[in-house]
């Protein structure tokens, strides 16, 4: 299980080197950057449950308020026919004075019975349309309890690992955590573009040395989907956040066909997500104890590449 590898392990060890704390705290950021994604996994999951769970409830209580009603109406109809049946049966033919009067007494009584059961029908099939609301209903509830539990768990994990990542970047940088780096820090200047695209990159890049934060979509800080979700909302786009799902969303391109503003996914289980600036450089929320940068590309192990189709201005 992913958890289990994610937290840090205990006992007396040689002192580790420098180049050996990178390395783990590159390997447990990315288990972490794993389970942060599955998280939203789960959590988008729960948000469609949660949807259809509402869209059922508005359903079911005009079901029942229609039971309630046809009961009413085929136990009215009942009563006045058990009164009635003799006494018309009767009357046909003591009463009827032509053949005509025969004939006419009997398509009433006929249209009578017939209302009575379409009455009957309509009762039967709004009950099986109720308990089949109310069987998937209960199944959907059950299901957001689950993902509810699940949710608790990835959450208690990651909270878990923070603090480990925590404690081991102290221990490899220093009091701050951070790792001091020489490139420039400086926010490139935003491509000239048409339109949504530039409104985009505009955002995204604005992020810029703001705090990786897990489940973040900003403003205070993000992390790599909800960078991606935060930036897309900004021209009216939802997008789940989810790696993930975001792949899913878009549009696959190729390497070639990339333009500023499209998505680079990453991984083989795709965990994590940058926005392509152009020149093979992307904006992306890196891992737990960074902050949103611009990278090249290629720093990572790309999984694919894909197109959000933008609104107009």
């Amino acid at each position: 299980m992913i958890a289990s590898t994610v937290l840090l392990a205990g006992g007396a060890h040689a002192q580790p080197s420098n180049a050996d704390l990178d390395r783990q705290i590159r390997t447990k950021s990315d288990q972490l950057e794993q389970v942060v994604e599955k998280y939203h996994d789960i959590h988008e999951d729960l948000k469609t449950t949660a949807a259809q769970t509402g869209v059922l409830q508005r359903q079911i209580q005009p079901l029942k308020e229609q039971i309630n009603s046809r009961r009413g109406a085929v136990g009215r109809l009942a009563a006045a026919g058990y009164r009635s049946s003799r006494s018309m049966s009767l009357s046909l033919l003591l009463d009827a004075g032509t053949t005509r009067d025969v004939v006419d007494r009997l398509l009433l009584m006929k249209s009578y019975t017939q209302h009575q059961q379409r009455e009957i029908d309509e009762l039967a099939l709004t009950s099986e349309r109720y308990a089949t609301a109310r069987r998937t209903l209960d199944a959907l509830l059950e299901q957001q309890k689950n993902q509810q539990t699940q949710l608790g768990r990835q959450r208690a994990t990651i909270e878990s690992a923070i603090a480990d990542l925590k404690k081991l970047r102290v221990k490899a940088y220093g009091p701050t955590g951070q790792l001091a780096r020489t490139e420039d820090r400086a926010k490139p200047p935003v491509p000239r573009l048409a339109g949504a695209s530039e409104k985009v990159l505009k955002f995204a890049l604005a992020q810029i040395g703001k705090d990786y934060q897990w489940a973040g979509e900003g403003p205070g800080g993000f992390d790599c989907s909800g960078l991606v979700a935060a930036t897309f909302r900004t021209i009216g786009i939802q997008l789940p956040h989810s790696s993930g799902r975001q792949q899913q969303r878009a549009r696959t391109i190729t390497r070639g066909q990339l333009v500023p503003g499209d998505l680079i996914f990453f991984y083989r289980d795709v965990h994590h997500v940058g926005i392509y600036l152009g020149g093979n450089k992307m904006v992306h929320a890196p891992q737990f104890g960074e902050q949103v940068r611009v990278d090249p590309i290629d720093s990572l192990p790309i999984n694919s590449y894909g197109r959000v189709v933008l609104s107009t201005p």
